[in-house]
């Protein structure tokens, strides 16, 4: 019975390891607002990010940006297509896109919607994702992690 416990006990901290490597590897905050028992609970049991208005991580809130709607979503196509995302459908006079992200860890698909808006003048405009999971329950915080990637290559290709 002893050799059994300790059997569990490995695969426990095997697992506890496996899944913290994984959110470490997505490059998604876990300290950050709103604390790391609350992020950590959504990695481990949520397989998805949308980005909403009053959302409880702030990174999560619709990004806007200081450049007409037709640009971010040129910006937007470019980036995915930097990033090595396929991208699946466009819709330029929608401006929404659809790409196929493959995760680092064991190259699961992810689909990851984007809408781009004018936000209140001709010179603004905002963001708005969904990154979703094919499979699983849990992400580990993949698509938040999709999302932020994106938010970072288009911070560099925008200058800002």
């Amino acid at each position: 019975m002893k050799f059994l416990g300790k059997i569990l006990l490995i695969l426990l901290l095997l697992a506890l390891s496996l899944a913290f490597g994984a959110i470490w590897l997505n490059r998604v905050p876990i300290t950050a607002e709103p604390g790391w028992a609350k992020r950590l609970l959504v990695y481990l049991t949520r397989n998805e990010a949308v980005t909403g208005d009053k959302h409880e991580f702030p990174e999560l809130r619709p990004r806007e940006y200081a450049v007409p709607a037709a640009e971010l979503f040129a910006a937007v196509r470019a980036s995915v297509v930097t990033l090595g995302w396929q991208i699946k459908s466009f819709d330029p006079a929608e401006r929404q896109l659809h790409a196929v992200v493959s995760t680092s860890l064991l190259d699961f698909k992810d689909d990851l919607r984007l809408q781009v808006d004018a936000a209140n003048s001709d010179t603004r405009s905002r963001l708005s994702a969904r990154s979703g999971s094919r499979v699983g329950r849990a992400d580990f915080g993949a698509n938040l992690g999709h999302i932020l990637e994106l938010q970072r290559a288009l911070g560099q290709r925008l200058g800002g």
